[in-house]
């Protein structure tokens, strides 16, 4: 956190506080004075900062997905490299974070405002393909690699399975590579 102001020092600690609680209770059982407990705040603080939890969840879904962006960028990953840097990276997160990540990701489906997380996520995959394929194919193939991601967190919560993310990230790739033939 070098780098950030006292405010953003602050943001940045409720949030980890509220992810982690998130996880380990649920998105409903998770009060905003639980969350200031956990973050060593006061609850108006954390008022000052989300107005209510359907924000901190976007905050969150943004923070996450600005990360695997900047994992990308100090990887300096292009290509297909991009494409496998920046889902290992959001595989490994959902690994971490099962549930919590499967309600990011359907709130900021759901979310229609012009900057989603999600349509950062079809961004960053799309100029990962741009180079190598047409831009309609390319399109079209940035569907199916996001969809395959998806999926594989969907198969893995309805079936129960552990969320192990060596295993996830190689089933990705192989979907990967079925896709990109």
């Amino acid at each position: 956190m070098t780098g950030l102001s006292k405010k953003e020092k602050t943001r940045m600690t409720i949030m980890h506080a509220a992810k982690g609680l998130f996880e380990q209770y649920g998105l409903d059982r998770v009060t905003f004075s639980q969350i200031a407990e956990s973050a060593d705040v006061c609850r108006t603080t954390v008022f000052n900062h989300f107005s209510d939890t359907c924000e901190l969840m976007l905050a969150l879904t943004f923070q996450e997905v600005d990360d695997a962006r900047e994992y990308c960028r100090q990887a300096g990953a292009t290509g297909i490299d991009l494409i496998h840097t920046l889902f290992d990276k959001l595989i490994e997160d959902a690994a971490y974070y099962p549930t919590l990540t499967s309600r990011l990701i359907n709130n900021a489906i759901l979310n229609s405002e012009d900057e989603n997380p999600v349509k950062t996520i079809e961004k960053i995959t799309l100029a990962g393909l741009e180079k190598k394929y047409p831009q309609e194919e390319a399109e079209k193939l940035c569907k199916l690699i996001c969809g395959a991601f998806y999926g594989i967190i969907n198969h893995y919560h309805v079936n129960n399975l552990k969320f192990d993310a060596g295993t996830m990230k190689e089933e990705f790739r192989e979907l990967l590579a079925l896709i990109l033939r």
